[in-house]
């Protein structure tokens, strides 16, 4: 067992809370983060953020965007640009939103790659949040 801490500028998601499993979205894969883990400094990617807490089986999932992840012997550390849990998405409005982003990528000249980019990573930020949904 160890601790996990999960903030964001605007707020704290996680303080001091006991997991005994963490896995996070790097950029190269998921990392599965267990006790003892050797510790690590690693970049994050747009994903899903899913922990278990001590003595618990169900998963604890939230959506998260680029950070940072820390692992010492005193726990994880993540740092991201934002995170939420299911319970603070609002679906609908992420729906519209992808349905926006995805017209404006079909008309998006070739050659304004970093625009493309920006487009491409609000995408994924959208499809992230709205895997959490419950089917």
């Amino acid at each position: 067992m160890f601790t996990l801490n999960v903030v964001t500028p605007e707020k704290v998601l996680a303080h001091r809370v006991e997991v005994e499993e963490v896995i996070v979205p790097g950029f190269r894969g998921e990392l599965n983060l267990l006790p003892g883990h050797a510790p690590i400094m690693t970049t994050l990617s747009e994903g899903v953020l899913r922990y278990r807490l001590k003595g618990e089986s169900k998963q604890i999932k939230a959506a998260i965007s680029w950070g940072y992840c820390e692992v010492s012997p005193s726990g994880i550390d993540i740092l991201a640009e934002t995170a939420e849990f299911p319970e603070q998405i609002d679906f609908a409005r992420v729906e519209e939103s992808l349905k926006k982003v995805e017209k404006e990528l079909d008309h998006i000249s070739d050659l304004d790659p970093e625009l493309i980019e920006k487009y491409q990573r609000k995408a994924k930020r959208a499809r992230v949040r709205l895997s959490l949904k419950d089917k």
